[in-house]
């Protein structure tokens, strides 16, 4: 009867099998992920116990996809000269429900793409939303090519905090950020704007993911970027699944010549 894992293996040990690369596109920055699948297990290896994970866990688990799936869509669809917009209201304006907020930001949205189309610009965005008391707003990052001004000019219920993103190519940060300002609302039914963490416009690029299937033999334990690419040395995630036995690597490369944060920029009405 086959044994089941009870020790981790060892890189030597997992020679010769074989490996799961998933490779992410994602404008400047590429992701990748190496990890061993049952599919490709050896024969003396069974599946280990399934757990039931609680709902807190699930909720981990779902929030950390949403930041992943953001980040690459960040990623492929922005860059230098877009703008990350906080969009608030001031004491006497704000919305009465999560419902008449929700159509703040969508005739805001409209406008915008109006204005972009009759300039015959691009309009693309990501929005997440906050709805309290006192912290009610809207993150939205933007790509139109239009002046801060007249951005403000188009948010008629408070003001308008922009910061242009930098060239660099990778969002991490703004995505992770994003995510966690949803945390309190999206929870909450009653003060939940979007059916979604976060919202869209449909133009936006899908990220490209490429899935290989490799010899583990040619796995490295330092990891190299394309070239043209270097690997961000932060993120490289080397460790055994507590599941499986096998090992498990994440790294994310940039696009050599990252551009340098800009200013921030605010916009008062």
């Amino acid at each position: 009867m086959p044994e089941k894992i009870t020790a981790k293996i060892t890189w030597a040990e997992w020679s010769g099998r074989m490996y799961v690369k998933r490779t992410w596109r994602c404008g400047k920055c590429i992701e990748v992920e190496k990890y061993q699948t049952f599919r490709y297990k050896g024969k003396m290896t069974v599946r280990a116990p399934q757990s039931n994970p609680t709902p807190e866990a699930m909720a981990k688990v779902n929030e950390r996809n949403s930041y992943k799936n953001l980040r690459r869509l960040l990623n492929t669809n922005f860059g230098k000269g877009d703008l990350h917009c906080v969009l608030t209201y001031a004491p006497d304006k704000r919305a009465t429900s999560p419902q008449e907020a929700k159509k703040d930001i969508q005739k805001f949205c409209r406008n915008v793409k109006q204005k972009c189309k009759r300039r015959g610009s691009n309009f693309k965005y990501v929005a997440v939303a906050e709805y309290g008391k006192r912290s009610m707003h809207f993150h939205v990052v933007i790509h139109s090519g239009l002046k801060l001004q007249e951005l403000g000019d188009m948010w008629p219920h408070g003001r308008i905090h922009a910061t242009e993103l930098d060239g660099s190519g990778d969002y991490d940060r703004l995505a992770s950020y994003l995510i966690k300002q949803t945390n309190k609302t999206y929870n909450d039914p009653e003060r939940r704007v979007f059916a979604r963490r976060y919202v869209t416009s449909r133009n936006l690029e899908q990220p490209e993911c490429k899935i290989e299937k490799v010899k583990a033999d040619s796995w490295r334990e330092t990891p190299s970027a394309p070239k043209g690419f270097y690997v961000l040395q932060d993120t490289i995630v080397q460790d055994v699944s507590e599941i499986t036995g096998y090992p498990y690597q994440y790294y994310r490369c940039l696009a050599l010549g990252g551009g340098k944060p800009l200013k921030t920029k605010r916009l008062r009405r």
